[in-house]
């Protein structure tokens, strides 16, 4: 069994406008493989980290994420020339799969109440079908 600390990190810049760094921020955090954001001035002096390991609390995650993108919000409002670096798991690490997948086969069951039913119903139709045809030649 792999321990979450662990595994390999890489990391990615995000530049843009304030809007495209905080969707881009909702979006890896929705995504689940964000580990880390750190945020630096142009100097390389961090102004801001935060860890966004959430584990099974997946629910949870957008009521603890608000502060963080209030933060960066107000970081990438206020000042010029920063710089966000997002820590990530790599993609193939996180589709391993489920833990608890297993395969199933798809079974459909029939009613024989029903069954039998739409048999009768589709008998008496033909009977009278060929009465309705009997008839008229006479």
């Amino acid at each position: 069994m792999k321990n979450r600390s662990s595994k390999q990190t890489f990391t990615e810049e995000i530049k843009g406008t304030a809007s495209e760094i905080i969707r881009q921020v909702k979006k890896l955090v929705r995504e689940g493989n964000a580990r880390r954001i750190i945020i630096e001035d142009k100097n390389g002096k961090v102004l801001f980290q935060s860890q966004l390991t959430v584990g099974l609390a997946g629910t949870a995650v957008l009521t603890a994420v608000a502060p963080v993108v209030s933060a960066i919000s107000m970081f990438a409002l206020f000042m010029n020339d920063i710089k966000i670096i997002v820590e990530r798991y790599p993609e193939e690490e996180q589709n391993d799969g489920d833990e608890y997948e297993v395969e199933a086969e798809f079974i459909e069951i029939k009613d024989e109440e029903e069954a039998d039913t739409a048999a009768e119903e589709k008998q008496q139709a033909e009977k009278t079908v060929g009465k309705k045809g009997e008839d008229s030649e006479e």
